[in-house]
This record gives C-alpha cells, structure tokens and sequence, in this order.
C-alpha cells in the first residue's frame, strides 16, 4: 500500500505544495492495526475520499457535520440491530455503508478503500450503464465517491461486538441516471 502523505495532507488541509516540492511516497507493507484516535478518523475518511476524487480529477468532498450526526443514527440503528439495508428514510442524501466483522479493527482506508477497489469494473458513461457486469450496484459505492456534483460528506463508525459498520451521506446525492460520475 503507498500513501502520499502530502497529497493527503494537502487535500485535508488545504494546503498548498511549497514551490519545487514534490509528494514524498511511503512504503506500508502491512496494513495499521491500530484504531486511530478519534478526532483523526474523520479526517482519514475524508482524505481517503479525496485521494481517489483527485485520481479521477473531482474536486475535493467538504467534511459535513450534519451529514455525519445523520449517517451516526443509522450506522448506530444497523450495528445495534444487526439488520443490513440501506436507510428508507428519505433524507435526500446519498449514502454508502460497509461492514465487517472479526475479531481485529478495520482501519478508515481499508473501508474506503473496498468501496475505491470497485472501480475495477467500473466503466465512463452516463448512470446507470457504468458496469463492465452491466449491474450499477457493483460500483455504486464508487460512483456515489467520485461523483462530480458531490461537495460534502459525512461519516460514522459504529461497532458493537466484533461488528464494525461504516456509514456516509453525501450532498448532493449522485448515481443520478442520464449523469456521468466524472
């Protein structure tokens, strides 16, 4: 796994590269297996956002507090209930959920990063046809991502046990059909 610290930075950060200066590449051969601390698992949701938005070339999500209270009270609902679904309220966002379960703790990149490692069958054009499996939901986790008219997310993880569930809300919502992704 290779991070680009700066570029992650300066993507959470808004900071600009000093001029000449170019993003330093760290080598990572295991994953971390300590829970970040939790004022940085925000920013490490929203960066690990960011970076694939910067690969397709969209432009940064804006963290949302709000959006991120809402996703709570479902995360929160699904890992309590031990029930699966995306939520039925219509609150007008878009929203991705992941889960996992064991007996370890999934860092914020390898949950991003499962939703990031659909885009394998993704293929450009316009919503819903952007499958290689011509099934959308195989890369709408992705899609919702990356969407170009996506400006803000918000994140909770909820655990319970040896659960752990991932929820985000995004405004405005994407995998609007007849629309490209980016």
């Amino acid at each position: 796994m290779r991070c680009f610290l700066f570029l992650a930075l300066a993507l959470t950060t808004g900071l600009a590269a000093p001029a000449g200066a170019t993003p330093v590449a760290v080598q990572q051969d295991t994953p971390v297996r300590v829970a970040a601390p939790p004022q940085d698992v925000a920013a490490r949701l929203l960066a690990a956002h960011n970076v694939e938005r910067a690969g397709v070339g969209t432009a940064p999500l804006r963290w949302d507090a709000a959006l991120a209270a809402e996703a709570g009270v479902w995360a929160r609902e699904l890992v309590d209930s031990g029930r699966w679904e995306h939520d039925p309220a219509r609150h007008g966002h878009g929203e991705n959920l992941w889960t996992g379960w064991g007996n370890r703790i999934w860092t914020p990149e390898e949950m991003v990063g499962e939703w990031t490692d659909e885009k394998r069958h993704y293929v450009h054009g316009a919503f819903p046809n952007v499958s290689r499996t011509g099934n959308w939901t195989v890369v709408g986790h992705y899609t919702q991502m990356v969407w170009r008219g996506t400006t803000h997310v918000g994140c909770v993880i909820a655990t319970h046990g040896d659960r752990s569930v991932l929820a985000c809300r995004y405004a405005p919502p994407g995998n609007i059909n007849g629309d490209r992704a980016y």
